[in-house]
This record gives structure tokens, sequence and C-alpha cells, in this order.
């Protein structure tokens, strides 16, 4: 999926599906609105900053604009809901998870990707034993 071009990645995500939608997308607000299935004055508050999508509609919208859905998600701060999932899916992994992600919090991508890696072993040699 094309990632929208955002120089300023502190740029407010409405901003950005605004800008996109007018200068990549050469769409109206009630176009982009049917495309989306939403009433315009719902897209015009998305803009706006006054509103944050449902999961299906965040969804829609990547797919419309281009825009990665990781991109939306940290634009709207809305995490997957698999993060929710698993930081409370036990006691011990509600106490570890933040400690974790705070630690990880400036990791590059390419300590991200070994990290992953890394979990994935550990998982399945869990997984492993278990047979």
């Amino acid at each position: 999926m094309a990632r929208a071009n955002r120089p300023n990645q502190e740029q407010p995500i409405g901003d950005v599906l605004r800008a996109r939608r007018i200068d990549e997308l050469h769409k109206g607000l009630r176009e982009m609105a049917k495309i989306l299935e939403i009433a315009p004055a719902h897209l015009t508050d998305l803009e706006k900053g006054r509103r944050t999508p449902s999961e299906g509609l965040l969804l829609r919208i990547a797919k419309a604009y281009g825009i990665s859905e990781a991109e939306l998600r940290s634009g709207w701060s809305r995490a997957e809901g698999i993060v929710s999932e698993v930081a409370n899916q036990d006691s011990l992994t509600a106490e570890k998870v933040p400690e974790f992600l705070r630690t990880a919090r400036k990791l590059s991508q390419s300590q991200w990707d070994k990290l992953i890696a890394e979990a994935r072993k550990m998982s399945s040699a869990k997984k492993r034993k278990k047979e």
C-alpha cells in the first residue's frame, strides 16, 4: 500500500487526509464521504480532528486513501485490537507489557525486526515443549 507523503511526521492525521484527498486523489468532500460510506459531516469531523474512526472505517480509509493502516493507527492513537488483548490476557502480561514497551520505545526498525524474530523463536519453542 502506498504511503502518504508526510515530510512532517507530526502533522495531524486529519490534515494529512484532507491534503491527500484534495491534492493527490482530486476528490471533493462529498465524493470521498460516499466512497467511505459516511456522511460528509463525519468526514469533516475526521479531517478537523473532532472524531476518530471506527475500526471498519479506519480500514476503509486506508484502502481509499492509499495510506498504511499503521500510519492511520499512529495518527489517531488507535492500537490494533490485539495489543489490548495481549496486554490484558493475564496478570503477568498486564504487568510486563507496559514495562517492555517503555524499554522498547526508541528501537529502530531493524531492532524491532530482530526482537520480533526472537519472540517468534521463543513462542514456537514454548509450543514445542507443550507438545
